[in-house]
Order: structure tokens, then sequence, then C-alpha cells
């Protein structure tokens, strides 16, 4: 094994600078935070905590909770791990880490920074060092891992394992499921982010006014908004619990669903002025909470009747008679058997959809505080079940629907093929009576008797019918 200086370096390299723009870029936007809310609100200065602060939110982005007084704070921001993920994948296919020696040399040197960050942090972290340097591990392999394996042959080798280990119609199904699964997923994420973007319309009035009330100057205002966008994400995906009927809390303090909107007591944190209220439209409700099994229904026949998915065709099912009863029983045959892939394939989407709402469920709750605001997010079975269990349905209406539409013209194709069979046998007998009837129609009917009459030399005739001719003598009389 030839082991390759250069590809350590190179991974070293890429941990090392993706952690210092990281952490330089949020620490310089902290310091400029702080020092206009304690310029423009008075008090101590504030820019002193720049650093730990700092320190604590890029531990805090990669899962790391932490405390500080009355407040805990484990609610992952969620777009600053998008962001960090993102860099990590740019450094990685700028410095052309594709081999394992780099992804161990950024891992150890990436593990080794956020290790060294977590014992300078002066507030009180929520984990133990060996749960933050596995935490950080994820975090790291996420961005090293999609930037590396499209570029290594690694990818093309379990491509090439899969094609030669499994049959054609299996890797449809399975490549159909991931699809499937991996549309609705994207589905729902985009219904919560046009979920949240409602809300913002709708509520920003709210907002400006708890601005007003907690006395926040122009600057202070920017620089707060921005810094909740970092847990817009977050939003998103409870918003997605709401829309489809689950709803989220905010500790004991609120609960917010499409039937109750109540609140009392909240932080005066101006996101917390675009929560939603309920739905009082009791259709509104229903559509709503009807959007998962529609988008399986939809998906789901399209993946059924698209030339990518399963090209289930009408025309597949013939039921013609017994000249073309063997391929039509090779095509019903064949009919069927796409229908059990679907099937599987289906169960498969289902799986997906199940696991990956569940983890987005489990990674955007979390904490503000020790009592009651202890649990901030949504009930992740709960929520998962509003989601994934009408999905689920939908898919399986699209493939039931299909089967019975199939079956009905599978059915009447037979009907009429077996009446052309019926009908054949008395066309052929009708034929040969009426063959019969012509033939002794011909054989009664009475002959025409026909006489030809031939032109005869007129002769003379004695009375006793004798001739009168006679042979002379030769002498001619005058």
């Amino acid at each position: 094994m030839t082991i390759r200086p250069r590809q350590w370096l190179n991974g070293a390299g890429a941990a090392l600078v993706s952690i210092a723009i990281y952490s330089i870029s949020l620490g310089f936007f902290m310091a400029l935070t702080l020092l206009v809310i304690s310029m423009e609100e008075g008090g101590d200065n504030l820019s002193q905590l720049s650093i730990p602060l700092s320190e604590a939110i890029v531990l805090l982005s990669q899962g790391v909770g932490f405390e500080a007084g009355s407040i805990k704070l484990t609610i992952i921001p969620l777009l600053l791990t998008l962001l960090l993920i993102a860099l990590i994948r740019s450094l990685t296919l700028r410095f052309s880490c594709s081999s394992w020696e780099a992804y161990c040399a950024g891992a150890i040197s990436w593990v080794t920074l956020n290790a060294i960050l977590a014992q300078g942090v002066t507030v009180g972290l929520l984990d133990s060092i060996w749960l933050i340097c596995a935490k950080t591990l994820v975090v790291f392999t996420l961005g090293f891992a999609n930037a590396a394996l499209p570029a290594s042959g690694i990818w093309g080798t379990v491509v090439a394992a899969v094609r030669s280990r499994a049959s054609a119609p299996l890797r449809t199904a399975s490549s159909t499921g991931l699809v499937i699964g991996g549309t609705l997923l994207a589905c729902y994420v985009l219904a919560g982010f046009v979920t949240t973007v409602i809300w913002t319309v709708r509520g920003h009035g709210a907002m400006l006014r708890l601005f007003d009330l907690t006395g926040m100057q122009s600057g202070s205002k920017v620089l707060t908004t921005i810094c909740s966008l970092a847990w817009l994400p977050n939003i998103c995906i409870w918003a997605i619990s709401w829309l489809f009927g689950s709803g989220f809390s905010i500790g004991d303090l609120a609960t917010f669903s499409l039937w109750t909107g109540r609140s009392s007591g909240l932080p005066p944190l101006p996101a917390f002025a675009l929560l939603p209220e309920p739905v009082n439209n009791a259709t509104w409700r229903i559509v709503l909470v009807s959007i998962p099994m529609a988008s399986g229904f939809i998906v789901g026949s399209l993946a059924l009747l698209l030339h990518r998915g399963f090209a289930i065709r009408f025309a597949d099912v013939n039921g013609t008679g017994k000249t073309e009863g063997e391929a039509a029983n090779r095509d019903l045959r064949s009919t069927l058997f796409r229908f059990a892939y679907a099937a599987g394939s289906f169960c498969l989407a289902s799986v997906i959809v199940a696991l990956g709402m569940t983890l987005l469920f489990l990674l955007s709750n979390g904490s503000l505080g020790r009592q009651r605001l202890a649990h901030v997010g949504v009930d992740i079975a709960d929520s998962t079940q509003s989601v994934g269990r009408p999905s689920a349905l939908g898919l399986f209406v699209a493939w039931v629907a299909a089967l019975v539409v199939v079956s009905g013209v599978f059915a009447v194709r037979t009907v009429f093929a077996r009446h052309r069979e019926q009908l054949a046998p008395t066309d052929a007998a009708a034929g040969s009576t009426s063959a019969d009837s012509d033939a002794e129609t011909a054989a009664d009917a009475p002959s025409t008797r026909v006489i030809s009459s031939m032109t005869k030399p007129k002769e003379d005739h004695d009375d006793d019918n004798t001739s009168t001719d006679t042979t002379g003598s030769g002498i001619r009389l005058p």
C-alpha cells in the first residue's frame, strides 16, 4: 500500500482552513452584534464576550448544547450547520481530497481543534468530551463524504457491485423507492418553508410591535433578526408538523396547532411573534391535513405510469383469443411482477419518509431553559405519524387504484375475447348451412332442353317418300 503524504497534508489543510474561516467569520459577526447592542441599549461593553460566545456557537452548530445561568440552549441552529457542511465540502474539493488518507488527516485535525475549543469555552457544555468528538466527527464526515465520494472510485465500485448482484427489476424498484421517498421529503420541506413565509408575512406587524415594546433600536433590530435566521430551518420543520395536524410547543408556555394557538409568558424574542394562529375554517383544516396523502397518491401514480418508473400500461394486459393466449399470459405475468415490485418500492419509500421525518424532527427540537422551557419543538412520534402514515396510505391507494383499473381492463378484454370465440362457431355453422342450401337449390331446379337445328339441302320426294333423283344415261335431251 502506497502512502501519499500530499493527501495527508491536503486533508489536514482542508480541516484547518474550514474551522478557521467558520469560527473567524462567526466571531466577527458576534463581536459586531454585541457592540451594536451595547452602544444602542447602553450598559456594559458586551464585546468582550464575543470570543467565548463564538466558540459556544461553533460547538452548538455541531449539536453540543451549553448552559449559562438560567439559560440552557440545546436547539441546534440548523442553518449554521448546513453552511458549515457546505464549507467543508467546498474546501475538500478545493484541496482535491478524495482518499482515505485525506479523510483520516482531516478528521483527526477537525476533532482535535473542536476539542481545544471545548476546553476554552467559559460556559458549561452539556456533553462529555467523547460525545463532543463524536458529534463533530459526524459533521466533518458529512461534508467530506459529500465532496469525496462522487470524485473517488468507491461510489462506482458500489454501483457496479449492486448491478452485478441484483436483477434489473430489483434495481429499478430500489432506485424508484429512493426517488419517491426523497421527492416526498423535498415536497414536505418545501411546504414547511412556504408555511413559514406565510407566517412571516402575516406576523411581521406583531414582530415590529414587539420590537417597539422592548425598546430596540434599528441596528439591534436588524442584527437580532439576522441572528434569528440561524434557526429558520428549525421553524420550517415545526411548520411541517403544524401544517399536517400535529403541532409544536414552546415548553409549557405555548402550544400551536391547526386547532389551538395559546401562549402565556413567552420570552420577548422577536421570532416568537411570528408563530401562527389556529385555522378556523374546518374545510381548510381538512385540506391541509390531506396534503401528505394527496402527495403520496400523486407521486405513486406517476411512479407507476412513467417510463422511468414501472411503466405499467393497459395495453400490456392483452385479453385476445386462443391464437394469442401465450402472449396474453406472458403480458399478464409481466404486469403482475411489476405490481409486486411497485409494492416493495412503495414500502421502501414509506420507510424513508418515516425515518427522514423522524431525523428532521429530532434535530429541530431542543430546550431554551430548565423547567418551563425544557422542551421546545414537536412531539416526534405524533408528528412522524401525522406525516408518514398519510403518505404511506396515499401510495397504497395509488397502487390499489392502478391494480383495480388494470384488472378491470383485463376483465373487459377477456369478456370480449370469449364473446368473439362464442360467435366464431356460430358464424361458421351459418356459412356452411348457406352453402348446402345453395347446392340443394341448384340440384332441384328443372334443366332447360336445348335443341340445335342444322340447315340441310332441300330434297324433292314422291308420294311414297322416295327420292325422285335417278341416275341418267348420260344423253341430254333437248
